[in-house]
């Protein structure tokens, strides 16, 4: 993946409330300094492409100040509401966007089996791709497969290798069709992930006759039929 082709990925797609979150994401991941150290972040380079310099308001510090107690408020108020769910550190570890996404979804649904050592939590997102957050295990994956349309993923916690690269906590991966691929999570850390599909994967080999056979997405229909 180049800087240049996931600028073409987001082209057009920077007002779809799925996209918008996972920027907002990659935004809340990046608020650490060292983030901005990395010359070959070509995710972070694609995201500020497009940004238009502004200067700072008189009142400008006050209103950071602002935010900041008032996201403070927001850390109290997640934990709190994860403290009966499954994961709950975890949870209320996350960067604060995917955080109360997360949480929005578990009031109304549960995590989903997606294959051994990955849970898969549809988000209430609601426009043209569709986002969930998985949780992967250490050293857990999924077979070959590509993509009808983009997929979008940023990686939150631990990192995956695709088969053709590797992927750290920050960094965003592009799948494109006919981009045949199989994550599998790094051996020593639980990798949380945020997808942004706009189209349904198509397994190869067996796991591609069974999903001829047997609905195994059923989020293929509603998200994208």
């Amino acid at each position: 993946m180049t800087a240049l082709t996931l600028s073409q990925a987001l082209a057009g797609r920077r007002d779809d409330p799925a996209v918008r979150l996972l920027v907002d994401t990659t935004a809340a991941l990046r608020a650490d300094a060292a983030f901005d150290a990395r010359p070959e972040d070509l995710a972070a380079g694609a995201l500020l492409a497009d940004e238009t310099p502004a200067g700072l308001n008189a009142d400008a510090l006050d209103a950071v100040m602002a935010q900041i107690d008032a996201a403070s408020g927001l850390d109290l108020k997640a934990r709190s509401r994860a403290a009966k769910r499954k994961w709950a550190g975890e949870i209320a570890a996350l960067p604060s966007p995917l955080r109360e996404a997360a949480l929005d979804a578990l009031d109304h649904a549960d995590w989903q089996f997606l294959g051994f050592g990955i849970r898969r939590l549809p988000l209430r997102i609601k426009g043209g791709g569709f986002a969930e957050l998985m949780r992967v295990e250490p050293g857990a994956g999924v077979a070959d497969h590509d993509h009808a349309a983009d997929e979008l993923t940023l990686i939150v916690t631990g990192g995956y290798h695709d088969g053709h690269a590797h992927y750290g906590a920050g960094e965003v991966s592009l799948a494109q069709p006919y981009f045949v691929h199989a994550p599998k999570a790094d051996p020593d850390e639980v990798c949380y992930l945020l997808a942004v599909t706009y189209g349904p994967a198509r397994f190869e080999g067996v796991f591609g006759w069974i999903q001829k056979l047997v609905d195994l997405l059923p989020t293929a229909k509603a998200a994208w039929g």
